[in-house]
């Protein structure tokens, strides 16, 4: 069944209503009829990817270590064997495990092809009263899965050659043949059906009152964040802007910062320091919808009830949720299970300080008898485990997560204020951001400010190596890095990008800003080799299934590897 719908053949999907081995003992045309309005519904709660990249995306990141065994001092289980191709970059990071690369791309045309199915029976349906939402949310399925695989297996992030790097198949009909050929088309062909999807799903997408459990489907707010995500990958910061500002209001009213004579507080540039007022709509908003870290300790007793706090889809950030097959959960508890994870150095710096003058709030837990160097747990990753046997204790994992949350959009949003010269937004939205991440909830102490942020990056901005400064990054910025400006744009993006690695930690989204900002990734065995991942290097395009060659696909080519393990 795994080689069957890695090639592409996702005709499966019609098995809703049956089990797997049931259908694939049946002819097609033996499927369950989707035949009413009720039916399109249950079909589309699998129109959303049924597995989870992070947990073969962070091996991938900066900051992991190898250990050399889990936690007790054993070799981890088979289980977690892929893992070990992730964290070396191997051109198929695959161990026919159920969490992997090729388990997602999997997952993901399933995902398509449930959404073909509801959009195909709505049309036999002649799109009855009260459709509209259903038909927009397939639409919108569809472009979220196929964007995933988009930025995952393509060269999506290399903008200059989008129209000449080979894109994935993009399904817009179900399946009737066993694998089928595909034509991989380009980056540029493929997007442009993405985001022809998501134009035609906004028009009618549904608000919460269409959903018995809306934050497990598209919404408005939802296919918001969809555009938003699609525009910041894009590097399009007027649309990030706009699309963030639909969800999250923008400050209005602000506040002096004053010295010790009561005065208003300059930067070394002549400017006013000046914050959001507390009583700002969009401080009072943040306040009251961004999930609040400091809150979760005092108010939760244990690691179980602090997990179920970070992924509860009740939660106002949440703004799409899913529960997919993962071990998530187990590969983020540090070495416990896999002994490739974060560092302790580098788990304690992603974190603790930022540029706000005070630490990130973060109820991290240890491991008794863990070596020294071994990192700390974020209790984090809530898992629901299914016992399929309660005789035998065996059933599978699954793990509660957010597909889409506010924290992106703030985030996005002060990101594109950086880049497009308005620095007082990206600063005012980096202050909302940390009333709610850092240890004092005196706004006087954890503000951003210009000069904050010029001197906390200073000394790594003049380091003639760091990424920001690489060929591969010139050209983004309009101000030069000798100059006060210069530092302050760039120092506002470090300072995005530090919040963003610190809120999605184990959530695999720093390999996405990896690719988009060109950071290099260097990773070391405990044997003492080691290899850097440098932005030209094609390691950085996962390698589609080998079993897709049964549908026609070329493989991505691996021709440019500038440094191997050594």
């Amino acid at each position: 069944m795994r080689k069957l719908i890695a090639g592409l053949s996702v005709v499966f999907m019609v098995g809703l209503f049956a089990s797997c081995n049931k259908f694939l003992d049946e002819m097609p045309d033996n499927r369950t009829q989707i035949d009413n309005l009720e039916k399109v519904k249950a079909l589309l709660v699998t129109a959303y990817p049924a597995k989870c990249y992070a947990t073969w995306l962070e091996p991938r990141c900066d900051g992991m270590a190898d250990h050399g065994a889990t936690l007790d001092g054993t070799q981890p289980s088979a289980s977690f064997a892929f893992i070990y191709t992730a964290y070396r970059w191997d051109e198929y990071p695959s161990m026919e495990n159920d969490d992997d690369a090729e388990a997602y791309w999997t997952a993901c045309y399933g995902a398509i092809a449930a959404a073909n199915h509801a959009l195909e029976a709505l049309d036999e349906l002649g799109h009855p009263k009260g459709s509209e939402p259903y038909r927009a949310e397939a639409l919108l399925c569809r472009a979220y899965a196929h964007f995933c695989l988009l930025t995952l297996f393509t060269d999506f992030f290399d903008e200059a050659n989008r129209g000449t790097n080979p894109g994935i198949p993009y399904v817009t009909e179900p399946e009737d043949v066993i694998n089928k050929q595909y034509d991989r088309e380009t980056v540029a062909a493929t997007l442009a059906k993405v985001k022809d999807d998501l134009a035609e799903g906004l028009k009618g997408v549904g608000t919460a009152s269409d959903f018995v459990q809306p934050k497990f489907h598209f919404t408005l707010d939802a296919a918001r964040m969809l555009a938003l995500r699609i525009a910041l990958f894009e590097r399009d910061y007027p649309s990030v802007i706009s699309y963030a500002s639909q969800l999250i209001p923008q400050p209005t009213n602000f506040v002096n910062i004053v010295d010790q004579q009561q005065q208003p507080l300059l930067n070394a540039d002549g400017s006013e320091v000046k914050i959001p007022h507390p009583n700002d709509v969009a401080s009072l908003f943040c306040g009251s919808n961004l999930f609040d870290w400091r809150s979760a300790m005092s108010m939760y007793s244990g690691s179980t009830e602090l997990q179920l706090a970070f992924s509860n889809a009740d939660n106002a950030n949440v703004i799409l949720a899913a529960e997919p097959y993962s071990l998530l959960n187990r590969t983020a508890m540090s070495t416990a299970y896999t002994r490739y994870t974060h560092g302790g150095k580098e788990f304690n710096a992603i974190l603790g300080a930022n540029a706000s003058g005070v630490n990130w709030y973060m109820p991290t837990y240890g491991f008794n008898g863990a070596p020294a160097d071994a990192p700390g747990f974020l209790p984090k990753i809530y898992e629901d485990f299914k016992v399929s046997s309660i005789n035998a204790n065996t059933g599978q994992p699954y793990v509660r997560i957010a597909l889409f949350r506010l924290e992106e959009a703030l985030l996005a949003r002060a990101e594109a204020y950086a880049m497009t010269g308005e620095y007082d937004k990206a600063l005012a939205d980096l202050t909302m951001f940390s009333q709610r991440r850092v240890q004092s909830t005196n706004i006087v102490e954890y503000y951003y400010s210009r000069d904050k942020v010029v001197d906390y990056y200073t000394d790594v901005l003049t380091l003639s190596d760091h990424y920001m400064n690489s060929d591969f990054n010139a050209g983004r910025f309009s101000a030069a890095l000798s100059t006060y400006e210069g530092k302050l744009q760039r120092g506002l993006v470090l300072a995005v990008l530090d919040a963003r690695r610190m809120e999605y930690i184990y959530e695999g989204m720093r390999w996405f800003d990896i690719l988009r900002w060109n950071i290099p990734v260097t990773h070391t065995m405990l044997s003492g080799e080691s290899s850097t991942l440098t932005p030209d290097d094609d390691r950085r395009v996962i390698q589609i299934p080998e079993t897709t060659s049964l549908s026609g696909l070329e493989k991505n080519p691996y021709d440019h590897i500038p440094q191997p393990w050594s």
